[in-house]
Parts: C-alpha cells; sequence; structure tokens
C-alpha cells in the first residue's frame, strides 16, 4: 500500500455480493478506500495491468460470456502467477474440493481463501489485514481440510532439516544449498511449498512461530 491508501479489486459476478463486499469495505477504510468491480477474468487482467492494486478479492467461478480467454478466476491466477509485482489474492469461492485447493494454494499462490457462507463476508477485513502482514488466511472449513490433508503425513527427513535450518536462521534459497550438501535436490518452490505446508500443518503464522512450535515439540 502506499500514503496508507488501498487499493481493492473485487472479480465477482453477483451484483449483490459485490454490493454487500463494497459496503463492508467502505466501512472499515472509508476515504482510504479505492476499490473496483469487475464481473469476468478478462477485465480484471485488463485492469491489474494498468493499474497497482493491493488486493485482488477473487472467486472462481465467474460468468464466461463475452470473454476472450480467460473463463474463471483460476484461470486469472495462472496468467499473473509469474508476475514479479502482483497482488495479495484472497479467493472468496464456495469451491471446498482439496484438488482445487491444492491447486490455488500450492501451485498458483493464493495467499488466502473464503468459504463463500452466511459468515464469509465477516472474514473479508481479517483475511485482508491478515495477507497484508504477509501471512496466509484461511476460513475455518478451508483449515479444516487442509490441516486433515497435512495431517495425514509425519514429517520427512527433509522437513526436519529445513525446520532445523530455518531455526540456525538460514532463508530459505540458503536452505536449497544445505539440502543439496546432503544430496537432497529439490528447488527453491518446492522449498517454498514446504514451508507453507508446514505452517498449515502446524496452525504457525510466521516461520518464526513455526519455529517456535518446532522446539516446542522437540522436532528440532
Amino acid at each position: 500500500m502506499r500514503d496508507n491508501n488501498i487499493h481493492i479489486l473485487l472479480v465477482e459476478d453477483h451484483d449483490l455480493i459485490s454490493l454487500s463486499v463494497q459496503m463492508i469495505l467502505k466501512e472499515t477504510y472509508k476515504e482510504l478506500l479505492n476499490f473496483k468491480v469487475v464481473t469476468n477474468a478478462d477485465a480484471a487482467l485488463d485492469y491489474l495491468k494498468n493499474n497497482s492494486v493491493d488486493i485482488l478479492l477473487l472467486d472462481l467461478i465467474l460468468n464466461s460470456k463475452n470473454t476472450r480467454t480467460l473463463k474463471s478466476g483460476d484461470e486469472l491466477l495462472r496468467e499473473i502467477y509469474p508476475w514479479h509485482h502482483k497482488p495479495k489474492t484472497i479467493i472468496l469461492s464456495k469451491i471446498d474440493s482439496l484438488d482445487v485447493l491444492n491447486y490455488t494454494i500450492e501451485q498458483l499462490g493464493a495467499d488466502a481463501y473464503i468459504f463463500k457462507s452466511k459468515s464469509s463476508l465477516q472474514e473479508i477485513i481479517p483475511a485482508i489485514k491478515t495477507v497484508l502482514e504477509n501471512k496466509h488466511y484461511y476460513s475455518p472449513k478451508i483449515k479444516k481440510i487442509l490441516n486433515y490433508q497435512f495431517g495425514l503425513l509425519d514429517l520427512d527427513t527433509t522437513d526436519r532439516i529445513l525446520l532445523k535450518e530455518l531455526s540456525n536462521g538460514l532463508s530459505q534459497k540458503q536452505i536449497v544449498t544445505s539440502l543439496e550438501n546432503r544430496k537432497i535436490y529439490i528447488s527453491l518452490s518446492a522449498v517454498e511449498k514446504r514451508v507453507r505446508k508446514l505452517k498449515i500443518k502446524f496452525d504457525a503464522h510466521t516461520t518464526a512461530h513455526l519455529i517456535a512450535i518446532a522446539i516446542r515439540k522437540g522436532i528440532i
């Protein structure tokens, strides 16, 4: 954000939801809010190319009529994923499929995932504040699904080394080199994904929090 203003783009094709989101945002940010609504992924991409946006609120299922190329929210995410400067992305969706969660969070780098429900609008402000602190936010239902998935897997040797090296103050890039020295060859993106999964598994909000939990549990 610049000058304490916040620029938010909502990609949503239901007018009632758009209006409700706008009311909640205006109540919180008032004159600091720069808010834009578009109804399809093509329009969102055009807007993102020409504007500096802090927060992207994105529905995955969008009306694809009259669109040129992008048919859904995840296609938009895939398009902007390589960008060096891109907004923090908060997904607002009724989809709770594990495949979709893994795809949007792990592969496309979504920062937050809010499951659409009667109470989901109340999660928008906490989610925005969380992702602006470079943390991840998940609705309780989504967190439960992710915790169940990752809870099925015991920590392997690589996870334990990764946690130990994090506690030693190494950056994720340095950890890749450290693992290579142990003849464990994984990419930087793979290390990032492992750290993200470990945070979900242990319900850690930051890397420092993750290290503290690992120490407390005697893992490192």
